[in-house]
């Protein structure tokens, strides 16, 4: 059988609230869609009903495929994701959903324009955010100034859930990734600037869902010495 046209990605931890949810709304979306398509869901080792509400729709559709992997940290549930994929462009999507699929085609028509990599962005002129708590906001902001100064990259939203590539320069680069928890999106944005790749950030409409697995403090430090790590492991050449 031919490759699918699209993959869309789905690191999933604890996700019982929304995976059948999200589910259903990227199924009714895609069943529609001239193109052929697969969803693969990442279970990192959830610890809920998860994995058994991923695989119920996987045996009523076979173009889903649930994975389970031992709890390592989202970068590493979509590294393994993209390298099992079978798409000609690959789409990474969180698993709540907080951005309307609907907004798929601008991802698709900017790569098919001639870029490798399009990042959904919530912080360039034309994207919307809502819902977003301000002491959130400002945290994610003050995150980005540090990257943007650490790894001197000029990206203004880089932790955005939703990104979609072209699958040969997917595979390539996550097959490089270190980075296992959520700084994992900077590592990635790093090593295609650095083998000059085209980039293009797109502003997106992203409702702020309450039901996010990071943790504000822990992980903003763990980024934080994740972005460092990147740097330092550049500058000795490892």
């Amino acid at each position: 059988m031919p490759n699918p046209f699209l993959s869309i990605i789905i690191p999933a931890f604890n996700e019982k609230e929304c995976i059948e949810s999200t589910l259903t709304t990227l199924q009714d979306y895609l069943k529609v869609q001239s193109y052929s398509w697969e969803i693969i869901v990442v279970d990192d080792g959830s610890s809920d009903t998860t994995n058994r509400l991923a695989s119920k729709w996987s045996t009523q559709e076979p173009r889903i495929r649930v994975e389970k992997i031992p709890h390592s940290g989202k970068g590493w549930a979509v590294k393994h994701g993209i390298l099992i994929s079978e798409g000609d462009y690959l789409f990474m999507c969180d698993a709540d959903l907080a951005m309307p699929i609907e907004q798929l085609p601008k991802f698709i028509c900017q790569i098919q324009n001639g870029y490798d990599i399009v990042i959904g962005s919530r912080q360039i002129p034309g994207a919307t955010r809502i819902g977003e708590p301000l002491s959130i906001h400002i945290r994610g902001r003050l995150y980005n100034w540090l990257v943007r100064i650490v790894t001197r990259q000029d990206f203004m939203d880089t932790q955005c859930g939703f990104k979609c590539f072209k699958s040969n320069v997917a595979k390539r680069l996550f097959k490089m990734q270190k980075t296992k928890g959520f700084g994992f999106d900077v590592e990635i944005l790093y090593l295609a600037n650095r083998e000059k790749l085209r980039i293009l950030e797109i502003p997106i409409i992203w409702h702020f869902q309450n039901s996010s697995k990071v943790r504000p403090f822990t992980d903003a430090l763990l980024m934080t010495r994740d972005a460092l790590w990147l740097r330092l492991r550049n500058i000795t050449g490892k």
